[in-house]
């Protein structure tokens, strides 16, 4: 008998009246709850995410700045604390309404439940639409409307019922459907990312296309491109002109050509030679030719691109010197290691590894591809000399300047804040440059975004994001 009362007591404690109700027929069975008892249950999870959490939030955001990390740790596990025991509360009062409120573990599931998908949701959802840039956050009505929802929903799908449970279910759908399609998309500082993480300033952005010209790189499409150019056709570009003269004082053991044997180190073609007069030897490769010559107990490379003449390094190899204190500079002392040659046309300098001179042609326009290629430069015009370090500085028409250096031309043109200059090498077309000045224009968001790459993920929302666009 007194199992009987103790069995009893237990059933009227755990069980909700709704438990052990009679269907239709006399068969037991679950019926779903009142309508008012329903939402007293759904508001009271709706005001976590409208009221407490927010409260919350700030509680622990003035702790981080006020006591450090380590009281900001403790304050949100006692914040934590506090919402599932809210929640705990609740279940315990409107028990009859969940399907898991029956027993102590099954409040405790619920009310965790709720706390963690809710808060997941809720995190979601401010990130859709601050990517949106609907403005929630910076509204207290709407944050206090919409903040509860993700809470609601799953205490909503938790509830007895179908019906409650199938109009949580299509809303949570729908809700997280709209929220997906929202973050696949870029959010509107996308680009400011982009162009910090490129280290570019959107208002020196600029593109140009340069007829018979492709872009180096930061190709925009359509021809466009943001800095160097190089000639679309390789052949029109112009070989390398230069000479080297390296002494050396060592000898390849049983290496000889032609009966000269060569230089340990000199990379002289050997590919063929020929004996000259006056005991000279001529090699001959694919991208250079020259002569070794012994002066004194070194041997001497005279050594040219294929584009110099085979004559003028003859010339220079019969004229070959101890180089001067005026040929090496002020900053160079004459070791031994420095020869100078005669070569009309062309001007010294030095090479450090190894030692030696390096003879260039005096016109600025021996230097291969740089004497052809064609670089766009856009800078902030506040303090920016258009005529520094120039040659030639002259106004050309249309708002032109027309600028001149050492081994470059081309025009400068004002715009707004920037100044926009067009320079190419020497042997590049002077009205190419002049129109690529003219025609120079700011890049636009959807060019931007074609050539720079999106930044690192740094956030788990980027991460999600990035996931999102990735399987879509």
């Amino acid at each position: 008998m007194r199992n009987t009362e103790t069995g009893v007591r237990a059933a009227t404690q755990n069980d909700s009246p709704d438990d052990h109700a009679v269907r239709p027929g006399g068969r037991p069975g679950k019926i779903s709850p009142k309508p008012l008892p329903v939402l007293a249950h759904l508001a009271a999870a709706w005001t976590v995410g409208s009221v407490l959490l927010p409260t919350a939030w700030l509680i622990l955001l003035v702790t981080l700045f006020a006591d450090g990390e380590g009281t900001f740790l403790v304050a949100a596990a006692l914040c934590a604390a506090a919402l599932l025991t809210y929640l705990i509360i609740v279940i315990r009062a409107t028990r009859t309404v969940s399907v898991l409120g029956a027993t102590r573990g099954g409040r405790l599931s619920w009310a965790l439940l709720v706390l963690v998908v809710g808060t997941a949701g809720w995190a979601l959802g401010w990130a859709a639409t601050d990517v949106a840039d609907l403005g929630v956050s910076r509204d207290t009505l709407l944050t206090f409307l919409l903040g509860g929802i993700p809470y609601a929903l799953v205490a909503g799908l938790l509830v007895r019922g179908w019906r409650y449970r199938t109009v949580a279910l299509g809303l949570t759908v729908a809700l997280l459907a709209a929220g997906v399609a929202v973050l696949r998309q870029e959010a509107p500082d996308d680009l400011e990312a982009r162009l910090r993480a490129s280290s570019i300033h959107k208002e020196t952005a600029y593109v140009v296309s340069v007829p018979g010209y492709r872009p180096d790189d930061n190709d925009y499409g359509g021809g466009l491109g943001g800095s160097g150019f190089s000639p679309a056709n390789p052949a029109s570009v112009p070989p390398d002109r230069y000479v080297t003269i390296t002494a050396y004082d060592r000898l390849m053991t049983g290496e000889a050509r032609c009966g000269q044997p060569t230089a340990q180190d000199a990379h002289l073609p050997t590919e063929s030679c020929t004996a000259e007069s006056g005991g000279l030897v001529y090699r001959q490769g694919p991208v250079e030719h020259g002569y070794q010559v012994k002066v004194g107990r070194r041997h001497v490379a005279v050594i040219g691109s294929t584009a110099v003449g085979h004559d003028l390094l003859r010339s220079a190899a019969r004229s070959l010197r101890p180089a001067t204190t005026r040929e090496l500079g002020a900053d160079q002392e004459q070791t031994g290691d420095y020869y100078a040659a005669k070569i009309p046309g062309y001007t010294p300098g030095l090479t450090a590894m190894p030692p030696g001179m390096v003879y260039t042609p005096s016109d600025h326009t021996g230097n291969g591809a740089q004497s052809v290629r064609i670089t766009l430069y856009v800078s902030i015009a506040d303090g920016d000399d258009l005529c520094f370090r120039t040659e030639e500085c002259t106004p050309a028409g249309s708002g032109l300047t027309y600028v001149r250096t050492e081994d470059t031309h081309g025009y400068a043109v004002r715009r707004g804040t920037v100044n926009v200059r067009v320079l190419g090498g020497l042997r590049s077309d002077g009205k190419l440059l002049r129109q690529a000045a003219l025609d120079a224009r700011p890049a636009t968001d959807g060019e931007l975004r074609r050539v720079l790459p999106p930044p690192g993920p740094s956030t788990v929302l980027d991460c999600l994001r990035r996931w999102l666009r990735a399987i879509g």
